[in-house]
């Protein structure tokens, strides 16, 4: 093979370089989708309420405009909101606009009932305005538009489920046509929807340089050599052009996984290359007369065997995403393994034939001598190592064994306002309404029969006063509230039905007509349907963690059991929860299937079991010190973070690979094992470690990343990939040296 590789390097070279701008031609067909409720299928159960919650009352997908000043009951306040909600109501795609200016004031005006608007004028004097902020604290449906120090107030736009999230834009034009001295600030599902697609595009245009430079110091660090440099980087970059090729052929959106897999290639796709180019290296100082071709056949001969195996068994690893619920994920694992395929292809035919056209760099006599830093790292480990095997072994299993104490304190969370700093405007706005306005995450608790019963209100109200003791819930509203809110027009306050709801049925009837009639058909239809048929009581989050929204479920479903009206809770916010089973599964059914794969290649190839399990002992010491940090620092398992298993599992079983491959050979060659363990971290453990360098260095960018999640989930990478190579540098060399395995031994 190394022979036809020579003979038909131009052919090789013309039809990789074919491949890639084919693949180019694809990129103006690419597209963001930032919805996170799209990473979870359409079949489950809050999905499938959450339509039937649209049909019945609209959107429930809501925007929230805010104005923040120190005092925000002011004139010239006031009536910058109300032009907001008279302009923000007229685009197309937002249903309806909710503002304290739709709030009525029920009064009796010689015994009848009247219902004037609350604003009735805006006032313009300190006096007004003291008197007016009394007046909003006693009254429930204006009060939830204001934070109780007077400091914010906000309007909601009430989106159309089928309207992109890009309508903040529009958004954003009405604001800035009208000025003023408060800040803006918008909030809301569709706002992170928004930012986050933003995010995307940005990470992807300032990480992936970063990558790809830090990328070119590390192998020019490494090699000293241009070649060493130019090779991996167009083997990477051809790479992540036919990735994202491919994910426009098959119609496939950019998502917020997206990011992860060009950095994922520029990690690990020039590994490969890494070790050849190495090689190459070793053969030209080892002998000045060997030609470039020779040289070439000679790195092909000698690797290309642990190099196809280290790359199927990453790729193998990568594979596992495809057993995540998650779409996105599995279209990650998909496109990064045919990436990570190309560049292995690429490595092991392209990276030859091309380089076969140079000259083999000669290296002066002083420099053979010289040793490296890693040379130096790599001999006293040796020295380590056989010295001290056993005590390397149990100083293994007791870090291992405090890692398992953290993994008890392990947490998941996909709430999706943590993916924001606190810094940024999504975290500023998603905290000021997380702590002043009661939370921009909704539940909704679907009531369906005769909701108009005083039986079915009295226990809509008992269920809100429960409810409201949860400390993760900011509001809640419902029919009820707005019919006491309605029956101080009936009564006055020394009056046994003020704010009370009424015990017979055709006075609640009564009310809600009048109500009606004065032009409030939209304050009604949030929270009952035309035919009074069926009604909603509407919970906000302020905390939309996910332990904080389970207790909450766990509260109202032990509330409602009973209730025959009650037909089912929904909200947006509970996707989330329904994810967060998906990441849990997703990752243990990722982590059996990669390990098990692992296993029985790498049992195959070394004709052994005993091959498979301690191949495998890197990666469990690397997976149970990687959860156990993340309990013990208190760092969640979410969407990415849960995906950095699968990712180590298949990186770092190389660094195993190409050790015990090369040991195998020194030990053919009549070293004893203590002798082949030296050589081997002399020869193949430079490379090795350098693999393992350009993975850390690859992954290192993404802790710059917009995202929290992602920030995480570089280091955590950099972290299990350290404690594979450490692991398999260290504690596996300790292991063979004790325990002398027969499949290491040439048959």
């Amino acid at each position: 093979m190394q022979d036809k590789i020579i003979n038909y390097r131009l052919p090789i070279v013309v039809s990789a370089i074919v491949i890639t701008v084919l693949s180019l031609f694809a990129f103006p067909r690419l597209k963001v989708n930032a919805t996170v409720d799209d990473y979870v299928p359409n079949s489950i159960q809050n999905k499938v309420h959450l339509k039937q919650l649209d049909s019945i009352f609209g959107g429930n997908k809501m925007i929230m405009v805010m104005l923040q000043k120190e005092d925000v009951v002011n004139a010239a306040t006031l009536n910058r909101l109300s032009g907001l909600a008279k302009d923000l109501g007229k685009i197309k795609g937002i249903d309806r606009v909710i503002s304290p200016f739709d709030a009525q004031e029920p009064s009796i005006e010689d015994g009848v009932m009247s219902v004037h608007p609350f604003f009735n004028h805006i006032p313009d004097n300190p006096v007004a305005n003291d008197s007016l902020k009394n007046r909003i604290v006693a009254n429930n449906l204006t009060s939830r538009f204001f934070s109780e120090d007077f400091s914010l107030v906000s309007l909601v736009l009430v989106k159309n489920t089928q309207t992109p999230d890009k309508i903040i834009e529009d958004i954003k034009l009405v604001i800035q046509k009208h000025p003023g001295t408060e800040e803006v600030l918008i909030g809301g599902m569709p706002f992170i929807g928004y930012s986050i697609a933003g995010n995307i595009q940005s990470d992807l245009m300032i990480l992936l340089p970063i990558a790809m430079i830090l990328m070119i110091g590390m192998l020019y660090f490494s090699f000293k050599e241009w070649k060493g440099v130019f090779m991996p980087f167009v083997i990477v970059a051809m790479s992540i052009i036919l990735s994202f090729g491919l994910m426009a052929f098959f119609g496939w959106q950019i998502s917020l996984f997206s990011i992860l897999m060009p950095i994922m290639i520029i990690a690990i796709g020039n590994d490969y290359s890494i070790h050849l180019i190495a090689r190459y290296q070793e053969l030209a100082r080892e002998d000045e007369t060997l030609s470039m071709k020779q040289i070439c056949r000679q790195i092909y001969k000698d690797l290309n065997r642990p190099i196809l195996i280290a790359g199927l068994t990453t790729i193998s690893g990568v594979l596992g995403l495809l057993t995540h619920t998650m779409v996105p994920a599995a279209q990650l694992g998909v496109l990064t393994a045919i990436g990570i395929g190309f560049a292995l292809v690429l490595s092991l035919w392209f990276l030859p034939a091309i380089l076969s056209y140079f000259k083999p760099k000669r290296t002066i006599k002083h420099e053979k001598t010289k040793k490296s830093f890693i040379n130096r790292i790599l001999n006293l480990f040796g020295r380590w190592i056989t010295v001290y095997p056993k005590q390397l072994v149990l100083i293994s299993a007791f870090i291992t064994a405090i890692s398992i104490v953290g993994i008890f304190f392990l947490r998941v969370d996909t709430n999706v306002e943590s993916y924001f700093s606190g810094k940024s405007e999504v975290g500023r706005s998603t905290r000021l309404i997380n702590e002043k306005l009661g939370g921009s995450k909704f539940i909704s608790i679907l009531f369906s029969g005769d909701v108009l019963s005083p039986e079915v209100l009295k226990r809509m109200e008992y269920y809100e006063k429960e409810i409201l003791k949860d400390p993760a819930v900011g509001h809640v509203s419902s029919p009820a509230t707005m019919i006491k809110e309605l029956s101080k027009g009936f009564y006055t306050p020394d009056e046994k039905g003020y704010n009370q709801i009424p015990d017979d049925a055709g006075e609640i009837y009564q009310l809600l007509e009048v109500f009606s009639l004065g032009g409030n058909e939209d304050a009604i239809s949030q929270f009952m349907d035309y035919n009074y048929e069926n009604a909603r009581l509407m919970i906000s989050l302020k905390d939309g963690s996910n332990s904080a929204v389970k207790h909450l479920l766990k509260t109202i479903n032990a509330l409602t059991k009973d209730d025959s009206n009650v037909q089912f809770t929904a909200g947006a916010g509970l996707n989330e929860i329904e994810l967060a089973d998906m990441v849990v599964s997703g990752q243990i059914k990722s982590l059996i299937f990669a390990m098990a794969v692992i296993f029985i290649l790498l049992s195959f190839v070394f004709r052994s079991p005993k091959a498979g399990l301690l191949s495998s002992l890197p990666l469990s010491i690397a997976i149970l010190v990687l959860f156990g940090l993340m309990g013990l620092l208190g760092i969640a398992v979410d969407i990415a973070t849960a995906l950095t298993s699968s990712i180590m599992i298949g990186v770092g079983v190389d660094y195993t690979i190409h050790f015990l491959w090369h040991f195998k050979e020194e030990r053919a060659k009549g070293f004893c094992h203590k002798e082949a363990v030296l050589s081997t971290l002399e020869t193949s453990g430079r490379g090795i470690v350098i693999n393992a360098v350009s993975v850390i260095v690859g992954f290192l960018p993404l802790v710059l990343s917009s995202f929290t999640p992602l920030k995480f989930f570089g280091a955590l990478v950099v972290i299990s990939i350290t404690t594979c190579l450490i692991s398999s540098l260290l504690i596996v060399p300790a292991i063979v040296i004790l325990t002398k395995p027969q499949f290491l031994e040439k048959k």
